[in-house]
Parts: C-alpha cells; sequence; structure tokens
C-alpha cells in the first residue's frame, strides 16, 4: 500500500497565524498579563483551546470546557473582516495529492466551526476522507490520538502517514504516532519545525511524488515495513 496524507489545518493549508496571536493576546490581557508574540507562539501554537485555558491561563477545566462549548474561539467575525489566505501553494498540493489517489484526512486542533470556516476559505469543502477536530479526541495534540484516529478512520497503519505540521506540539503528536513528518515553517522559523523528519517553508514548489521521494528515498519512496 502506499502513503496517506494527513494535515493540519492552521499555519499548514490555511494562514491564521495574525488571528491566532491578536486572539490569546487579547485574552491575556483581559487577565493582567502581557506576553510576546515569541510566548504565545510557543504556548498556544498546535494546542487546542481547551487544553491552552487550562494549562496556560490556569482556568479551571469544566470552565474552560463550558467556554469552548459556548463558542470562545469562534473566528467568524474576524474572518468575515478579513479574508483568510492559503499557505502558498497548499490547496493545489492537496488537490493534486487527491487527483493522484492519495488518502487524505484533517487533524486539527481547531473545533468543527474554525475548520469549516477555513476549508470553505480554500474551496477544500468535502475534500478530505476524514476530519478529526479538537472535540473529536480524548487527548489533543502533543498526544498522538489526532493522527492515530485520523489514519484509522482512512484505514491505514500509521506507519504509511505522512504528516504535515508548522508546530512543535504537532510534529511530536505525528512521530508519537509512528508516522513520517514534513514540517511547513509557515512562520518562517525552521526552529519550531526542527524535528521533523523533512522541513520545508510552503508548497509552492513541492508536489506529492517529490515529498514521498525526499521523505523514504529507499524503495522509491515506498513505505518502509
Amino acid at each position: 500500500m502506499g502513503w496517506a496524507f494527513l494535515f493540519d489545518l492552521d499555519g499548514v493549508l490555511v494562514d491564521t497565524h495574525d488571528i491566532v496571536l491578536s486572539g490569546w493576546r487579547a485574552y491575556a490581557a483581559t487577565h493582567g498579563r502581557v506576553m510576546t508574540d515569541a510566548a504565545l507562539i510557543e504556548q498556544t501554537f498546535g494546542r487546542r483551546t481547551l487544553d491552552i485555558l487550562v494549562d496556560v491561563f490556569d482556568v479551571p477545566r469544566d470552565d474552560a470546557a463550558a467556554m469552548v462549548a459556548a463558542g470562545f474561539d469562534d473566528k467568524s467575525e474576524e474572518v468575515a473582516a478579513a479574508p483568510l489566505r492559503e499557505v502558498p501553494g497548499a490547496t493545489r498540493f492537496v488537490r493534486v495529492a487527491l487527483s493522484a489517489g492519495i488518502p487524505c484526512a484533517l487533524a486539527s486542533s481547531a473545533g468543527p466551526g474554525n475548520i469549516d470556516l477555513a476549508l470553505d476559505a480554500l474551496g477544500l469543502v468535502g475534500a478530505f476522507a476524514s476530519i478529526v477536530d479538537g472535540l473529536t479526541v480524548k487527548a489533543g495534540k502533543p498526544a498522538p490520538d489526532p493522527y492515530l484516529a485520523a489514519a484509522a478512520d482512512l484505514g491505514v497503519d500509521p506507519r504509511d502517514c505522512v504528516v504535515f505540521e508548522d508546530t512543535s506540539p504537532g510534529i511530536e503528536a505525528g512521530l508519537a504516532a509512528g508516522a513520517k513528518v514534513v514540517g511547513v515553517a509557515s512562520l518562517g522559523r525552521h526552529d519550531l519545525v526542527s524535528g521533523a523528519d523533512l522541513v520545508i517553508d510552503d508548497f509552492t514548489t513541492w508536489t506529492p511524488d517529490r515529498i514521498i521521494r525526499e521523505i523514504c528515498p529507499a524503495k522509491g519512496g515506498r513505505p518502509v515495513k
């Protein structure tokens, strides 16, 4: 069997960096905390809102769950004011992978509403055979659960999957699941994705075939059993 592709969303397919930063910066300010962008990236990017509220802002878990359920992290107003942009080349890359018969799934820390907003902006509604959102699994990234769930939905072994991630928690999750991991340095910071098997800046010069050849040159890019 060939490879399957498992994509993160924010920072991999769609550029939501500014929205995420401004949102957490404003929330931190309401708690009397001034956090640098570097600190916010390190502590919030790639993780579920629930876990950020609990671990970074010390919100009791039940209260944090209630906030998420009430739409705390809804981004519809921000998206209406400033349409989302793709990470360069991402939409084309997904479509080429699908046309080549590569099974594709999405495993995101975002909630289903924000995922729908992003996929609509990208023109990728209905593109993925499986979508694992931040509410689907018990443990979010850096736990491997999202990628294990996505691989299971596709009916493939995680070891036959290529994960695309832009954050350290996401890369850790993909590696822990047993997948090969491509780090997408969409923030321009290779240090955030240095643990990946392969690092790319964006998708503009990449094809699925080239990714597979680079990440597993043995046996012509086929999974190594």
